[in-house]
């Protein structure tokens, strides 16, 4: 019995299911979820703003969830609270930046048509799921190129000399985006939001548990 409550102390915390936990630990609670996702997405943006490569903006949100990890370890967070938050932390470190891409330009992007120089078709890597195929490299109508290549409106049915909607922030501090409506953003956004609430709530639950409350009956 001893075995495995320490067992259970180790994988979900020291807290019992049952029992008022004290204003000191459910602030210190809500202050690690909320400071805990602030870093997160903060991250996320200040990276997509700073103009880094996707990789890099993916490293970036990778050590704000580590920062929010470890301080986990440190209150002695149950271990599988703490791999689930690990867990959401690596996929809002995936879909993150994208996401932040994609409100940026909504808010403050601006349209513009550009000429289609060049369609690539890139094949789907055997097993890989979905993915753009097609790529337009294209420039502007004074004739100065855009160094990224669009594939959102790009596909078998442009050919070079055609025009193309780009989506583009007017100080460079993204990547343009070809103009597709709104499916991207809505979809990146219902994507990213759940992992965040999921990941606050379970920061907040870690922290919670991590503190053994005492009893009525041990207490008297």
């Amino acid at each position: 019995m001893h075995v495995r409550v320490r067992l259970s102390d180790r994988l979900l915390g020291a807290s019992p299911r049952e029992g008022n936990r004290p204003l000191w630990l459910v602030t210190e609670a809500l202050v690690v979820s909320c400071v805990g996702t602030a870093i997160v997405v903060c991250a996320g943006l200040l990276a997509v703003l700073s103009g880094f490569s996707a990789y890099l903006s993916t490293a970036a949100v990778t050590v704000g969830v580590a920062a929010v990890v470890l301080y986990l370890l440190i209150t002695r967070a149950g271990h599988l609270l703490v791999a689930g938050v690990a867990v959401l932390g690596a996929l809002l470190a995936s879909y993150g930046p994208g996401a932040a891409t994609e409100v940026w330009l909504s808010g403050v992007g601006r349209t513009q048509d550009v000429v289609v120089t060049l369609v690539a078709y890139e094949p789907v890597p055997s097993g890989a799921r979905g993915g753009p195929a097609y790529y337009c490299s294209v420039r502007r109508q004074d004739g100065s190129p855009v160094e990224t290549r669009l594939w959102r409106g790009c596909g078998p049915s442009v050919a070079p000399g055609d025009m193309l909607g780009m989506l583009y922030d007017p100080a460079g501090r993204v990547p343009p985006r070809g103009v597709e409506g709104h499916q991207e953003l809505l979809r990146s956004v219902g994507r990213t939001v759940p992992l965040l609430l999921a990941f606050a709530v379970l920061c907040f639950v870690a922290v919670v548990r991590s503190y053994r409350v005492p009893s009525a009956l041990s207490s008297g």
